[in-house]
């Protein structure tokens, strides 16, 4: 096994993913390519991120973003498109999605679990995060794809107001995220989050790791194994960050 690859959210920016791909030099076969989720919306090719994705035989986490277009597909499966239609709400980014991915994309979305452990790095990977009273294992759907913080009531949120979770989560396992492009590249002592807003024209970010490299604590350290890519443009005004999206 070569290194891993663990990249942020990329919310349909293909380009931006090629782009990184090639900066990294990522070796299909050799390397493994880890997406912290949210592969869909808002940038302009998701059909294009998704397939790129399975072509490289990524490893990925379902996003919040993800579960959204899925739930349509789900009912369209059991009752069809027109029924999905009225009884799934999605907004126009997200029905857009639908009706772009191919049902082969659509099962590879499926397919795609909640978390991803990495012993071998001492790592977990989840989408949004999880709320530190408990053991990830022990936290909700809800929690692992929304999650943001933990309100003044030590009850995790996916509102920005509170303290970070990042920030509260105590190990052992370092715990690799994304979901909130808000508060941008966070370092904290057990959790790493990659959503560096790439749709909002920021920078897509990927932590590269050496076969069997445990993540350092370090932050100076665990900055240096970071690569990032300029965003082609924006592609989607961010929105306020405390609501479902």
């Amino acid at each position: 096994m070569g290194r891993t690859i663990v990249v942020g959210d990329i919310h349909g920016c293909a380009l931006e993913f090629d782009d990184l791909l090639r900066s990294v030099g990522y070796a299909a076969g050799v390397d493994r390519l880890v997406l912290v989720g949210d592969l869909v919306a808002r940038g302009p090719d998701s059909a294009g991120v998704v397939e790129l994705a399975r072509s490289c035989g990524a490893w990925a986490v379902r996003g919040n973003h993800d579960e959204k277009v899925l739930s349509w597909w789900r009912h369209a499966q059991e009752h069809g498109r027109r029924s999905a239609d009225r009884r799934v709400k999605l907004s126009e980014r997200h029905r857009g999605v639908a009706e772009a991915l191919t049902e082969r994309q659509f099962g590879f979305l499926a397919a795609l679990p909640l978390m991803i452990a990495l012993p071998e790095h001492e790592m977990l990977v989840v989408h949004a995060g999880v709320d530190p009273s408990k053991a990830p294992a022990a936290c909700d759907e809800d929690t692992l794809l929304t999650v943001r913080s933990i309100d003044d009531h030590g009850r995790a949120s996916r509102k920005l107001t509170g303290t970070p979770w990042a920030r509260r989560w105590k190990g052992p396992q370092q715990i690799v995220f994304g979901h909130d492009a808000r508060r941008n590249l966070q370092l904290e002592d057990f959790a790493t989050g990659l959503d560096t807003g790439c749709c909002y024209g920021r920078q897509l970010t990927a932590l590269v790791l050496a076969a069997g490299e445990v993540i350092p604590r370090d932050r100076a350290a665990r900055a240096r194994l970071l690569v990032q890519v300029p965003a082609r443009q924006v592609w989607c005004p961010p929105g306020s960050g405390d609501g479902p999206e």
